[in-house]
């Protein structure tokens, strides 16, 4: 009799140690990884040790399931031989109904469900987790390598570990529907997911609505035109808008007592780019080279128009109010 109450409190031991794999594993595997390893930067010792598990996340979950796989065998073997010694031949049979509900309510599907996103469990799981991947290291190791043979084996790739672009926009549109993203976090993000397919000749001035100078115009015309349009970056061209031959700024007149002299006394390169290029491109490219204004030519070399920082910009943010806008 008392080797039954020792078994059945083995069983009951060895269902919470499986429901413990069970609940880990879930919490592990649909934990935040940007959120963990943001705690680990903070020096959260467990998101540490977490941040660590996530980096292999095949071996964990190996080791997880050998674990589980050998806690249930041996909760059912102790089953059965009770039962069998209770029932006869008839307990085998018994011991595998009951062990089969047992495991499948209480060590599998309630505790999945529990842990499932539960980052609070995810992070007390962790060293209980590593742990157990360094017990059934070597035999996770070799799982894991014949996994990734029989994935190979049937023309399977890997699974990526990057999040994909649709994956973005299919949590964007969760979170809104949630309430956990508001509105226009959500639409700015889309935005920059956007822009990357943008290209430049999408955003950029036509040739017509270009405000330009010619080289031989003087500082005080500058002066006045900024005045007016209320810009403070012009292109300069020689003969036509064809020979664009550098650009002004209006804040570099400060410093010149002579505001008669031609503005080529004061010009600065300009940055030109083909109309194919992507927006991203070159946005990337201005902020490499610290400018603010690039020229938009076709394949001829003829001037298309012109693309400033504020429009890139303002596709991923919106529109940019300021004084000459109002004004």
């Amino acid at each position: 009799m008392i080797w039954i109450i020792v078994g059945i409190a083995a069983i009951i031991l060895l269902v919470f140690i499986s429901a413990f794999f069970s609940g880990s594993e879930m919490a592990f595997v649909s934990v935040n990884r940007a959120v963990i390893r943001e705690k680990a930067k903070k020096n959260n010792g467990r998101a540490h040790i977490l941040d660590s598990l996530l980096q292999k996340p095949d071996n964990v979950v190996s080791a997880v399931v050998v674990g589980n796989n050998l806690v249930n065998i041996l909760a059912s073997v102790i089953a059965g031989a009770i039962a069998t010694k209770i029932f006869g031949d008839v307990g085998i049979g018994i011991a595998t109904i009951i062990m089969t509900l047992v495991i499948v309510i209480f060590a599998e599907v309630t505790p999945k469900a529990l842990c499932m996103r539960n980052e609070r469990l995810a992070l007390k799981a962790a060293r209980p987790l590593s742990i157990t991947t360094k017990i059934f290291h070597p035999l996770a190791v070799f799982l894991a390598s014949l996994s990734n043979l029989l994935i190979k084996a049937i023309g399977e790739e890997k699974r990526k570990v990057a999040v994909t672009e649709e994956e973005i926009r299919a949590m964007l549109e969760l979170g809104e529907e949630e309430g956990t993203i508001k509105k226009d976090e959500k639409e700015m993000v889309t935005e920059i997911l956007d822009f990357d397919d943008t290209k430049v000749w999408e955003v950029y001035v036509p040739r017509e609505k270009m405000v330009c100078l010619h080289e031989d115009d003087t500082i005080e015309k500058l002066i006045k035109k900024s005045i007016e349009t209320g810009f403070s970056r012009f292109p300069v061209y020689r003969d036509t808008l064809d020979d664009i031959v550098g650009m002004v700024h209006v804040k570099d007149t400060l410093a010149v007592e002579n505001k008669r002299i031609p503005i080529k006394e004061i010009l600065r390169d300009i940055l030109k780019i083909r109309a194919g290029m992507k927006a991203d491109d070159v946005l990337r490219e201005m902020q490499k080279r610290k400018v603010h204004l690039a020229i938009l030519q076709g394949e001829d070399g003829k001037t298309l128009g012109l693309v400033t920082m504020e429009d890139l910009i303002e596709e991923v943010f919106g529109e940019i109010v300021d004084e000459h806008d109002v004004a």
